[in-house]
């Protein structure tokens, strides 16, 4: 895998704004940026990490520093019926299930960046979640970047679900400290038949980090997968999720909020390929921009001529909260399929004057009232959040990024 992933990548080279795919992210600051692997991560303990473990300590934790498993931080009590490990200890037994997946759901022609972590490809995460296994408690995956400068790290994670399965899977990126630092970073999940998956990705690295991930998701009949990806830190961040609805009857959630302020640029793709009938997908991605920050959204709906029935919803929301904030959006339907019920709108502005208004008129002060209601815009996203303790750690956080006083949250 790395040998073919050094020669996509010479051969794809660093994608410019003149690519469709790039057209509103310049990848210049990484080009240009000289990163190179850490060859020994920081050594960290539990404590450590605890500010990053959402007030829980009976999750199954699996702590990765400069994208290398860290044993001492991590916390892997036994799950029956499942195989949680670090994906570099089970790629030399190329294991069946390993050499079906890895490198099929994403694989390394997708872009550079995937080519790249073909190419220096250290460690990750494996799950395998057994069939009409049910695994009851989250399994977080942490990625730690030590905030060492100029340093990359490119951790990919193998995730398959055996035929009606069940988990919930978290994936953080935090850093230690503040830092020019590249995370490049790809998941594959293969979702069994009747399968469920709820799957989050909070990223909220420093705010020099530069972070590229890719998704790619493959479901098979009748099988569910919920996704919410936040995004709270990183200089430039460029997110792809890829989703095939492989088998009839499939159903999809895609939810995501980004909170972005300063000269931040963060963009998000993503793509659903209806590709059975009968299946079903709602997606809906918000973005908050201040500043002279930058928030990107393509999003792309494809039905092929076969996937009869589809049920498809898509709906992009930003609010500018300054005139110098830039939003890009760009929702995409292909339909192939004539008996379907596909919709997609986006919508870019400021506060509603109309509920200003009305907040105003029962007392509250302006500052107040926008504060308001821009809390309710992102809460809407994180009242989606399942796992309580994943939850109340990132309404905390909204409040923070949001610069929310505490009245606020009393009030909503």
């Amino acid at each position: 895998m790395a040998l073919s992933g050094l020669q996509t990548f010479e051969n794809l080279g660093f994608p410019t704004s003149r690519e469709e795919e790039w057209r509103y992210t310049n990848v210049g600051p990484i080009a240009k940026g000289g990163y190179a692997a850490a060859p020994y991560p920081t050594r960290i303990s539990k404590s450590d990490v605890e500010p990053f473990i959402y007030l829980t300590k009976d999750w199954t934790t699996l702590v990765f520093v400069d994208g290398l498993l860290a044993p001492a931080a991590s916390s892997m009590p036994m799950v029956d019926g499942a195989d949680i490990m670090s994906l570099a200890d089970c790629i030399p037994a190329a294991s069946d299930l390993v050499q079906e997946h890895l490198g099929k759901h994403v694989r390394a022609g997708f872009s550079v960046f995937t080519a790249l972590n073909a190419a220096y490809l250290r460690d990750g995460a494996y799950i395998y979640v057994r069939p009409h296994v049910v695994v009851e408690k989250p399994i977080h995956l942490l990625y730690v970047a030590s905030g060492d400068g100029q340093s990359a790290s490119y951790p990919r994670n193998l995730i398959l679900l055996g035929d009606h399965a069940e988990a919930t899977i978290i994936e953080s990126f935090v850093s230690l400290q503040d830092g020019d630092y590249l995370t490049s970073t790809v998941t594959e999940l293969a979702v069994g038949e009747g399968a469920k998956v709820d799957y989050y990705r909070i990223q909220q690295e420093s705010k020099q980090a530069k972070h590229v991930s890719v998704v790619g998701v493959t479901q098979e009949r009748e099988s569910s997968f919920t996704s919410t990806t936040v995004n709270l830190g990183g200089e430039l961040v460029r997110n792809d999720l890829n989703i095939v609805l492989n088998g009839e009857r499939a159903e999809c959630v895609m939810n995501g909020l980004s909170i972005v302020d300063g000269n931040r640029h963060v963009d998000n793709h993503t793509a659903l390929d209806h590709a059975a009938p009968r299946c079903e997908s709602q997606e809906l991605y918000k973005a908050i921009v201040d500043d002279h920050a930058r928030s990107v959204f393509n999003g792309k709906i494809y039905v092929r001529p076969n996937a009869q029935k589809t049920d498809a919803k898509q709906t992009n929301k930003n609010l500018l909260m300054s005139k110098d904030a830039t939003v890009n959006t760009k929702p995409q339907l292909e339909i192939f399929a004539n008996d379907v019920k596909c919709t997609h709108g986006a919508t870019v502005g400021q506060l509603d004057d109309s509920q200003m208004f009305y907040l105003r008129s029962r007392g509250l002060s302006e500052d107040v009232a926008s504060q308001l209601l821009t809390y309710g815009f992102a809460n809407d996203i994180i009242e989606k959040v399942r796992p309580e303790p994943l939850r109340r750690y990132l309404h905390k956080k909204q409040v923070e990024a949001l610069n929310t006083s505490a009245d606020i949250t009393e009030l909503a």
